[in-house]
């Protein structure tokens, strides 16, 4: 991380994300060899390639669900490849993750949805987690769909009750893996739209 460590150095501000030499591997197969980044507060990065090239391979290993074989991920300066899991579980409350699939758990409403990592992660009165939601799902534009289940949500409206939930705990970092997947143009540019908002 000798890049962050100099910016540091001379004043300039740290990467809220640095890879270094990340190579990961799927049995013989390599998906990722040597792959370095940086992305700073308040900037926005999109990963581009063709299906296959290792585009969610790299996302899981930026939010810890892949280790990689090689390399290092550092998160506001720690390297998540080498700390313990209570550790990590601190840093995991500074992101926000938009699935692929939205993700989300079709047995409990859209409300318990965005509520769950409040829940999980917090010891906010239930009043209060209730005014969170509702505050979340206006930023989305789902106002009053707090007691629809996911099956019942078109698929733009799936995608933007994810993101919501992705924003529940008003994380520093946000990451989408193929936020406009699946979506035709106008709600894919409506969820474009939001992300960049």
């Amino acid at each position: 991380m000798k890049d962050a460590a100099q910016r540091h150095s001379t004043g300039a501000a740290a990467p809220k994300i640095s890879v270094r030499n990340l190579v990961s591997k799927y049995g013989d197969t390599v998906v990722l060899n040597g792959v370095s980044l940086d992305v700073m507060g308040g900037e926005t990065v999109a990963i581009v390639g063709e299906s296959g090239s290792g585009k969610s391979t790299f996302l899981r290993c930026l939010i810890g669900l892949c280790k990689p074989t090689d390399g290092e991920v550092y998160i506001k300066g720690q390297d998540i490849t080498k700390i313990s899991a209570e550790e990590f579980d601190n840093i995991r409350k500074r992101f926000g993750v938009l699935f692929q699939g939205s993700a989300l758990f079709n047995s409990m409403s859209v409300a318990d949805n965005i509520a769950l990592p409040l829940r999980e992660h917090t010891k906010l009165d239930e009043s209060v987690i209730d005014i969170m939601v509702k505050i979340k799902l206006e930023l989305v534009g789902l106002t009053g769909a707090e007691r629809l289940f996911p099956a019942q949500l078109s698929g733009g409206m799936q995608k933007r009750a994810a993101l919501a939930r992705a924003m529940a705990m008003d994380p520093e970092i946000l990451f989408f893996d193929e936020p406009s997947a699946g979506l035709d143009p106008r709600m894919a540019a409506d969820i474009d739209s939001l992300i960049l908002k």
